[in-house]
């Protein structure tokens, strides 16, 4: 799916709401991961109708949870648009803010899915652990 030619649309940190939900966003034709207190979406779309497509799925989305009593939290909502070079810079939707790179099952993606983010999250987790072991290794060359 990550590897499409197409653009994906992703959000996350809706409100926890179990099937109800689920089938509501299914009926849209939206692909989607429910979690614990997180939801992600997954739309693609042709870079041309990006404003309609999206502007379509939001509005039933925000319908729904009002009329299901739910509120979405804007505060965590974001927004990753995954493509070419080429492809994201033809988008410009002023009212849409978009992140850099969002994670996914653990994993860090990046609108140019270079992984980058992901290779540098790496890398200071390593480097972090290796200092760790740097501090206790006094300690294991005296228990020979």
């Amino acid at each position: 799916m990550w590897c499409s030619p197409r653009l994906y649309f992703r959000t996350s940190a809706l409100p926890h709401v179990h099937y109800p939900f689920s089938t509501f966003i299914s009926s849209l034709l939206l692909d989607h991961n429910l979690y614990a207190d997180d939801t992600q979406l997954f739309l693609s779309f042709h870079p041309l109708n990006l404003g309609d497509v999206l502007r379509n799925a939001l509005q039933h989305i925000f319908s729904w949870m009002t009329a299901n009593l739910f509120t979405l939290n804007s505060s965590k909502t974001e927004f990753l648009l995954i493509g070419l070079k080429n492809q994201l810079a033809t988008i410009h939707i002023p009212s849409l803010d978009t992140s850099h790179s969002a994670r996914y099952l653990g994993f860090i993606f990046d609108e140019h899915v270079t992984f980058s983010d992901q290779i540098t999250a790496i890398s200071k987790a390593c480097y972090y652990h290796i200092r760790q072991l740097c501090c206790i290794r006094p300690y294991l060359d005296s228990c020979r």
